[in-house]
C-alpha cells in the first residue's frame, strides 16, 4: 500500500442529532485549510517549496436533507461536498483525488459488511495507513438507543473522539438518543434502521423521554431472577 511521510490520524465526531457534529466537522476543517495554508507560506519565507496537501470532503449520498452536494449543519452552515454511496467508493474517491486531508459526514450509513466486517473500519484504517488526517462524523446511537452499524467499531478505532450531547425536545435535559416519530408517534424497534430525515422525522431526546421500548423479551431483571431461583434451587435456568 502507498503512504507518505505523514502521519495519519482519524478524528471521530459524534454525539446525538442536534448535537453540532456537522459544526463541529466543519469547523475542524475550515482550521486545517488555514493550517495547510500557514505552512505553506512559511516553507516560502524559508525558501523550500511545500504544497498544501489536497482536501476531499465527502458525504454519504442518503443525505439529502438540505443539499446534494454539500454539507449542511442544522444551523445553516454548509461546505462542498462529494456524495459517496459506500464504503469503497469513498475510498476510490480518496485514491483518485490524491488528498491527504479527509473529511465525511454521517459516516454511520456506510453499513456494508463482509466476511471481515464492516467495510468502512478498513477503509479508514487504510486511508491512516496511507498518511492521511481523517475527519468523520457521525451519530453513535440509533433511533433504539443502540450502536449505529459501525460506529462501535470506528470509535474503538479513533485516535482522538469529540462526543457532543444535544438538548432534550421534551424536558430540556442533556440528550443522548434519537427519537424517529412516524406521523408523530415513536417509531417501533423493528423499524428499519437507516431512515434520513430531519426535524420532521426525528427529535433528541434524553433517557427518560426516550419512547421506542425494546421487545418485551429483553427482560434482563426477569433474567436474574430466574438464574438466582435456579443456582439456588440447584436447576438450570428455563431457557427462552
Amino acid at each position: 500500500m502507498q503512504t507518505s511521510m505523514e502521519t495519519g490520524h482519524l478524528l471521530v465526531i459524534t454525539g446525538n442529532m442536534m448535537s453540532g457534529k456537522t459544526e463541529e466537522l466543519i469547523a475542524r476543517l475550515r482550521t486545517a485549510k488555514r493550517i495547510e495554508t500557514i505552512r505553506a507560506e512559511a516553507a516560502r519565507r524559508e525558501g523550500r517549496r511545500r504544497a498544501p496537501r489536497r482536501i476531499g470532503v465527502y458525504k454519504h449520498g442518503l443525505d439529502r436533507r438540505y443539499s446534494d452536494t454539500e454539507i449542511a449543519s442544522h444551523g445553516g452552515q454548509r461546505i462542498q461536498a462529494t456524495p459517496v454511496f459506500s464504503a469503497m467508493e469513498l475510498w476510490q474517491r480518496c485514491v483518485e483525488d490524491d488528498v491527504r486531508i479527509v473529511a465525511c459526514d454521517e459516516v454511520q450509513f456506510f453499513m456494508e459488511r463482509d466476511e471481515e466486517g464492516w467495510v468502512i473500519v478498513r477503509v479508514l484504517m487504510a486511508l491512516v495507513q496511507r498518511g492521511c488526517q481523517v475527519m468523520v462524523s457521525g451519530l453513535d446511537k440509533d433511533f433504539r438507543g443502540m450502536p449505529f452499524g459501525p460506529m462501535g467499531d470506528i470509535l474503538a478505532l479513533a485516535d482522538e473522539r469529540v462526543s457532543l450531547t444535544a438538548t432534550c425536545m421534551r424536558c430540556g435535559a442533556p440528550a443522548v438518543l434519537p427519537q424517529r416519530l412516524i406521523d408523530g408517534r415513536p417509531a417501533d424497534w423493528n423499524d428499519p434502521i437507516v431512515q434520513p430525515g430531519a426535524m420532521e422525522s426525528y427529535e433528541p431526546r434524553c433517557r427518560r423521554c426516550h419512547e421506542t421500548a425494546p421487545p418485551s423479551g429483553w427482560d434482563i431483571a426477569g433474567d436474574a431472577r430466574a438464574q438466582a431461583a435456579a443456582t439456588r434451587d440447584g436447576g438450570n435456568p428455563p431457557s427462552r
